[in-house]
C-alpha cells in the first residue's frame, strides 16, 4: 500500500496533480491479484508468455501486423487482439508512463530476454511519450548492490571477476543460472534470503556446499549454512546508505548498541585475515 500511495496509484506529480483521478492503472499478470482489483484495466494473460506480449505490444505500436494471434480465439497470450490494441494506443498516447514490473517476468521462458524485450518496448515508446521501466524490488535496499557494482565496474548485476576484470552477461553470471549449473562449489551470503527467493534448484544447489551466511535473524537460510555470522541489522545497530526502490538513497543512522558487528566491519576483518595468510 505504501508504493500505491508514495509512487503509483494515488501520487500526486508534475503530470498528475489530480491524483489518482489523472491515471489509468493497467494490470497484466497470470491471476487476479488486490492490485489487479485496484486496477482502471485488467488483463489475464496464460503463464509463460511474457516474451510474446511484450513482441505484440512492439509490434502494435509501430503499425504492424501480429502474426501470433490465436486463430481459433482470435487472442494473443490468452487476452483479445482488441483489448493489446487499446493498451497501445493507451501507452502511446500517455504524457507519462511507468512500468512496473516484477520477478516472475523472469521466472518465465525467456528469463533474462524477456527484461531485454521488455527494455526495447521502453525505449522505442519514448519515440512519442515518456516512458520508464522500473522493477518491483522483493524487499529493502536490493537497488544498493546495483547502484554499487555500477559505480564501481559499470555493470548492474551478473558481474564476474574470476579473470580479474569485471565480465558482464546475464544468463552466463547470473546467481539463479550458475547455482541451476551447479557450477558453484562455495557460497558467502550478505544481506539477503536465498532460501526464501531463490527457485528450488539454485537452493538444493546451494544446501550441497559450504555456505557462509552475515545475517542479523534466523531465516529458511541460516538453518542450513554451515557457517552463520551474526551481524548489527543495517538502520537499527549500524550506520549506512539505504537506496528506495527508485534509486533515491538515504543515510540510516545507528539507533542503538549491537553486541554484534556491521556487514562492513566483518567484510573488512576477512579481508584482512586473507591478504595476512
Amino acid at each position: 500500500m505504501r508504493h500505491f500511495t508514495r509512487y503509483s496509484t494515488l501520487a500526486k506529480g508534475l503530470f498528475t496533480p489530480r491524483g489518482r483521478q489523472g491515471k489509468k492503472i493497467v494490470v497484466v499478470d497470470v491471476r487476479l491479484t488486490p492490485t489487479a482489483r485496484a486496477a482502471d484495466y485488467f488483463l489475464q494473460i496464460k503463464p509463460g508468455t511474457d516474451f510474446e506480449v511484450f513482441n505484440a505490444l512492439r509490434a502494435l505500436i509501430k503499425g504492424l501486423r501480429l502474426g501470433n494471434v490465436d486463430p481459433g480465439t482470435g487472442t494473443v497470450a490468452g487476452v483479445t487482439l482488441t483489448a493489446w490494441q487499446e493498451l497501445a494506443q493507451l501507452m502511446q498516447s500517455c504524457r507519462y508512463g511507468v512500468v512496473f514490473f516484477g520477478i516472475g517476468t523472469t521466472m518465465s521462458r525467456g528469463k533474462e530476454m524477456n527484461i531485454e524485450l521488455l527494455l526495447t518496448l521502453i525505449r522505442e515508446l519514448n519515440r512519442y511519450t515518456r516512458f520508464y521501466a522500473i522493477p518491483m524490488r522483493g524487499h529493502g535496499n536490493v537497488t544498493g548492490i546495483n547502484h554499487v557494482l555500477t559505480w564501481q565496474t559499470g555493470y548492474p548485476f551478473a558481474v564476474n571477476f574470476s579473470r580479474g576484470y569485471p565480465r558482464y552477461n546475464p544468463g552466463e553470471f547470473s546467481v539463479v543460472d550458475m547455482l541451476g549449473r551447479r557450477e558453484v562449489d562455495a557460497a558467502f551470503i550478505i544481506a539477503t534470503d536465498p532460501g526464501a527467493h531463490l527457485p528450488r534448484a539454485a537452493v538444493e544447489h546451494l544446501q550441497k556446499i559450504p555456505t557462509i551466511v552475515l545475517e542479523p535473524h534466523c531465516n529458511l537460510t541460516t538453518p542450513w549454512a554451515q557457517v552463520v555470522i551474526p551481524v548489527a541489522p543495517a538502520g537499527v545497530g549500524a550506520a549506512g546508505t539505504f537506496y528506495r526502490m527508485d534509486n533515491v538513497p538515504l543515510r540510516v543512522k545507528k539507533l542503538v548498541d549491537f553486541p554484534y558487528p556491521s556487514d562492513e566491519e566483518v567484510l573488512r576483518a576477512l579481508k584482512e585475515r586473507i591478504a595476512n595468510a
